[in-house]
C-alpha cells in the first residue's frame, strides 16, 4: 500500500471517527434541550451548516419629519430650535420634539443644514 493511499485510509477513519463523535455529542445537546423544555425554557439548536438567516433589507426612508424640518428651514430662511419646535407645533409633545432634534442632527450630519449661532440654514 502507498503512503497516499494509508493518508486516504486514515482520512477516511478521521471522518468517521468525527461523524461518531459528533452524533455522540448531538444525542447530547438534543436530551439537554429536552431536559430545559421540561422546565419551561425554549432553546433551538443552529448549526454552521445550517443556512443562515438572511436579513431583510432596510426599506427606504419615507420622507416625514426631516423633510418637513428642511421645508420649515428652507420656508424661514434661518431658524433657532426652539421657533421651529413651535413652528411645527412640537412644543411639548415630548416625541415629536425628540424626532425634530433627531432629524436635525441627521441634516447636519448629512451636510444639508448648517448651524451658526444657535439658528439653523439651509448650507451653502
Amino acid at each position: 500500500m502507498s503512503v497516499l493511499d494509508q493518508i486516504k485510509k486514515l482520512e477516511e477513519q478521521k471522518q468517521k471517527l468525527m461523524a461518531d463523535a459528533k452524533a455522540e455529542a448531538m444525542a447530547k445537546v438534543e436530551q439537554g434541550l429536552r431536559d430545559l423544555a421540561e422546565l419551561g425554557f425554549t432553546y433551538r439548536l443552529v448549526s454552521n451548516d445550517a443556512p443562515t438567516r438572511t436579513t431583510t433589507t432596510r426599506a427606504p426612508r419615507k420622507g416625514g419629519v426631516r423633510d418637513t424640518v428642511l421645508a420649515a428651514i428652507k420656508e424661514t430662511g434661518s431658524i433657532n430650535r426652539s421657533d421651529l419646535l413651535a413652528k411645527l407645533d412640537a412644543k411639548g409633545d415630548t416625541k415629536a420634539e425628540q424626532s425634530i432634534s433627531n432629524a436635525l442632527a441627521n441634516l447636519k450630519k448629512a451636510g444639508t443644514i448648517s448651524a451658526s449661532g444657535g439658528n439653523y440654514t439651509i448650507a451653502g
